[in-house]
């Protein structure tokens, strides 16, 4: 995994000449061939918070084409595994203006902090008004997010007729990726800006309470990232003892030192910033590489955990040694035991359904196999298409359904994504696609 926080793409020096991140982002991509070389290419780039700097339009569209065009091919990972959640910075500060999301913002952070999870789940399953905590974040989620199947919103998003539209929003994002003996790794990334403003400060910040409620299961290892440290966190208490007894991967932002607190029962990594302020004190810009595997040690199964932090240093990025000069911290968790079932029940894992197995051409092994169809590939395939391309196909297709005008178009274009699945014509539908790009979409 590739975990990078803190980018801050700035309207005024991104796309110019002089801007003074431009030799430093050339730095980290030299850097992730030098890395992808020694430890093989990603499966997944995290981006914990903070890809703009004002939330603003111009830069995200700057971010998706700097992930599309730089840093995925430097890394050899496809765009469709960029997990991301917001920061602060990705904040519209315009939209955060507004007298609704003012009030919401000095309601609930004078609430007390005991009370504050119970009066957030009201506020998340209204859909009036969890439409005002997520408005300052419109921008991240069109212009962004919901490109990488990673916007966040309100729970329950209602038709005209009331009902609730399935599988288009939630406060969180989470993915599973499949371990080295089959188990799971499930990445949960939530949000702490739910009440961002230019006065934010240490215990001030609020985090979805789905976050304190995170189960076990033998056959699933956790990793959560999160923008804000805990110490941000006012509701942080159910949240931290959640974190600390069952996560054993734990991702954060925001702070800008590169700090990795390894703990018996978990690793806490603080990403560092990949473009710090340049007036800040002690501007160190810096990123990680993180490996999770299984093993078999001493008849115990493990977890094992190993992290690279990397620093920039004048023109290149350089390794930062732990405090025994190991350039490799590596960390070993007690898992259950638990075994690869012989025939193993189709499970539908979070947004990574697929439909459609290429069988591997072994007449012809200089054939390199079809790539799998997944929610995923399709998603990010479908917002290379205008938004009346998008509209057209999906009517065309009967994707539509009664409510979908109650959507954003964003929302809208990923339910039918979701549905096509559902009704097994994901695969039809990538093809649709793939049509209408050959006869000149973008």
């Amino acid at each position: 995994m590739l975990h990078i926080s803190d980018i801050h793409f700035k309207h005024g020096e991104i796309g110019e000449p002089d801007d003074p991140n431009r030799g430093l982002r050339d730095d980290l991509i030299q850097d992730v061939k030098y890395m992808r070389g020694r430890l093989g290419p990603p499966g997944i780039i995290l981006l914990s918070g903070d890809i703009a700097y004002a939330g603003r339009k111009e830069e995200y569209d700057f971010a998706y084409t700097w992930l599309e065009k730089e840093l995925c091919p430097a890394a050899q990972c496809a765009i469709e595994n960029v997990l991301s959640i917001p920061g602060n910075h990705d904040v519209d500060l315009k939209a955060e203006a507004g007298p609704g999301f003012k009030a919401a913002r000095r309601d609930l952070r004078a609430t007390k902090a005991g009370a504050i999870d119970d009066e957030l789940r009201t506020w998340l399953h209204d859909p009036s008004s969890s439409q005002i905590l997520f408005s300052p974040l419109e921008n991240y989620n069109r212009h962004f997010a919901a490109k990488l199947l990673c916007a966040v919103g309100p729970y329950n998003i209602k038709g005209r007729d009331g009902k609730v539209i399935p599988n288009v929003s939630k406060p969180f994002v989470t993915r599973d990726v499949e371990l080295n003996d089959g188990s799971l790794l499930r990445l949960w990334g939530f949000n702490s800006v739910l009440v961002s403003d230019l006065s934010d400060a240490e215990n001030t910040m609020l985090v979805d309470p789905a976050a304190a409620q995170i189960t076990r299961a033998d056959n699933v290892a956790h990793l959560v990232m999160c923008h804000h440290p805990f110490n941000w966190i006012k509701n942080r208490g159910p949240f931290e003892d959640r974190m600390n007894g069952v996560v054993q991967l734990q991702l954060f932002g925001h702070e800008h030192t590169e700090r990795v607190e390894e703990n018996k029962y978990f690793v806490r990594i603080r990403a560092g910033a990949l473009q710090p302020e340049r007036d800040a004190p002690g501007w160190k810009p810096g990123y990680n590489w993180i490996d999770a595997s299984t093993s078999d040690v001493n008849g115990q199964r493990k977890l094992v955990v190993k992290v690279w932090v990397r620093g920039h240093e004048v023109d290149h990025f350089i390794a930062i040694p732990d405090r025994h000069q190991n350039e490799v911290r590596e960390n070993f968790f007690d898992l259950p035991a638990w075994q690869r079932p012989k025939q193993p029940a189709k499970v539908e894992k979070n947004e990574d359904i697929v439909v459609e197995a290429i069988p591997q051409a072994l007449e012809l092994p200089m054939v390199e196999p079809a790539k799998p169809v997944t929610v995923r590939t399709v998603a990010t395939k479908i917002f290379r298409l205008k938004e009346p391309e998008q509209r057209r196909l999906i009517a065309k297709m009967k994707l539509d359904e009664t409510g979908d005008n109650e959507l954003k178009d964003y929302e809208v274009a990923v339910a039918a994504v979701r549905r096509a699945a559902q009704r097994g014509q994901l695969a039809e539908l990538d093809r649709e696609i793939d049509a209408i790009l050959a006869d000149g979409g973008r």
